[in-house]
């Protein structure tokens, strides 16, 4: 039986093969950089929109509102979704509220940055391994939502304070012409809308 490093073809194959391997390293590199190409440019995509989401699931949003506006709009964002909520306990500086909707567990955390500016993250999790990013970016959604309902609140309450507390029932008038025979000549008379 003749010797197969004697073959040209054979030597050339092994020669090779660390070449070839070389190549199969650099194409999955490649490859992986365009998957960080697409994940930037998702990531480019979700901060347009407001909403930052990451891999495990947890969506994520800074609003520029006071903790206490935030956490508002957290409690009627979850009664308008119907989330049971189990339990609302504090953390380092912020506050964790953990809910349960259907087969999923949700745990929305609150961390105050500073005076005027609120981090909310959201995890909605099935099991252990699964979660639901698609529930949890629309809890973010929900509480921004909720979250013009309380400023809404805040104003009106501002104004009822600047009245002294009194609801103002003030009707507009406009002036509309009315035939008076005094001297002859149209007076006007203020009636209201």
């Amino acid at each position: 039986m003749p010797n197969p490093n004697t073959f040209p073809i054979a030597r050339l194959a092994a020669s090779a093969l660390p070449l070839i391997k070389l190549f199969a390293a650099v194409s999955a590199l490649l490859l992986l950089n365009g998957c960080a190409a697409l994940a930037v440019s998702l990531a480019g995509a979700g901060a347009g929109a407001g909403l930052a989401h990451q891999m495990n699931g947890t969506a994520s949003r800074t609003f520029s509102e006071p903790f206490s506006k935030v956490d508002a709009a957290v409690r009627i964002a979850s009664k308008r979704m119907y989330l049971q909520v189990d339990e609302v306990a504090s953390m380092d500086g912020g506050q964790v509220t953990k809910a349960r909707v259907s087969n999923l567990s949700v745990s929305v955390e609150l961390e105050p940055l500073s005076p005027n500016l609120t981090r909310v993250n959201v995890v909605a999790r099935k099991d252990l391994l699964r979660v639901d990013a698609a529930t949890a970016q629309e809890i973010v959604a929900q509480i921004e939502r909720s979250l013009g309902a309380v400023e809404l609140a805040d104003a009106n309450d501002a104004a009822n304070a600047a009245r002294g507390g009194k609801i103002d029932n003030a009707k507009y008038l406009r002036d509309e012409p009315v035939n008076t025979r005094k001297n002859g000549s149209a007076s006007k008379k203020k009636t209201p809308i």
